[in-house]
């Protein structure tokens, strides 16, 4: 694949959501006091202020729908103008319900395309890819909503450093099809080789990851990185922004060395959100933007990987 795929589609992100449940939980003075080694090999010291856990009686839905009408809302839409709704999700992934056609009834979407991704942490660069292919296929669709909602601190056993770290939440992007060009271009590759960096374990749902699981995460990252910037002819000086997957402290600081970016154009919420999974980089750019640090026409960049690294990619996109 070679050239910009998008640049010529018309298709621009018109607005964005998030919702975090709960007031934020301080980690001041808390100490891990079930956890191993390895997860404090792979989590590092520090990264996380604070974090959010939803209620036992919030579900992912409930979550996702709060994000996309925030997104709606501040894309100036009615959720009856959607055509497709995708919702990125690997924390709650049960036999039913599907997550994305819940949502979108909620929303008022009754007559959109609603279904569920999983792409790990890279659920919504997924789902950005998934959409740009639906906006500009032969059925002529116009808008598509990507929501990314995590419970991810299920995920994780009680006591360890990964409570720490993880967080609940859900983010959201609003696409159209409206003749701008604001999405330029976007990757997604999987390979199945490295599925076992982590694994959830069958029997209580809790992630386990390999010692080297930031240095193979960072390498793929690259890959996808220096794929989009060569095939679009830019450099990193181009750059205006870094928005990625904010996922452990040190694999951000390990990226950060790799890059060749100004480290002060990547930004992430990891310190006072926590790590979102697949929500950090749509709750990272609803916050960003709207404080005023990420200005339209900006050029952002935005890595992600997901799945134990099994998948990974990125996008290039003006906002």
């Amino acid at each position: 694949m070679t050239g910009a795929v998008w640049s010529t589609s018309g298709i621009e992100i018109v607005g964005l959501g998030r919702y975090f449940p709960g007031q934020p939980i301080a980690n001041e003075d808390l100490v891990p006091t079930n956890t191993t080694p390895i997860e404090q090999q792979v989590l590092g010291v520090g990264g996380v202020r604070t974090r959010h856990r939803c209620a036992d009686d919030q579900d992912l839905a409930d979550l996702a729908t709060e994000a996309v009408n925030h997104a709606l809302s501040d894309a100036g839409i009615d959720g009856s103008e959607v055509d497709v709704l995708m919702l990125s999700n690997w924390t709650d992934r049960w036999c039913a319900p599907e997550w994305g056609a819940l949502v979108a009834t909620r929303v008022g979407a009754e007559h959109a395309m609603g279904f569920d991704l999983c792409g790990g942490c890279a659920g919504f660069v997924q789902g950005v890819h998934t959409a740009a292919m639906f906006l500009s296929s032969p059925a002529h669709y116009e808008t598509a909503v990507v929501a990314s909602a995590e419970r991810f601190s299920r995920r994780v056993r009680p006591g360890s450093k990964g409570e720490l770290v993880v967080s609940d939440g859900a983010g959201a992007a609003v696409l159209r099809r409206t003749g701008t060009s604001g999405l330029i271009d976007s990757a997604f590759h999987s390979n199945g080789e490295l599925s076992h960096m982590s694994t959830v374990h069958p029997g209580n749902g809790w992630v386990r990851s390999q010692p080297e699981l930031n240095d193979v995460a960072v390498k793929h990252v690259l890959i996808a990185v220096k794929d989009l910037l060569a095939r679009n002819d830019i450099t990193p000086d181009d750059i205006d922004w870094v928005v990625p997957h904010s996922a452990t402290e040190p694999f951000n600081q390990a990226l950060r060395a790799e890059l060749g970016i100004d480290p002060d154009k990547i930004v992430n919420n990891l310190a006072t959100r926590g790590n979102l999974s697949s929500a950090s980089i749509p709750t990272t750019l609803s916050e960003y933007v709207e404080r005023g640090t990420l200005q339209r026409g900006d050029l952002v960049l935005s890595p992600s990987l997901g799945g134990g690294v099994w998948c990974y990619g990125g996008l290039l996109y003006r906002l």
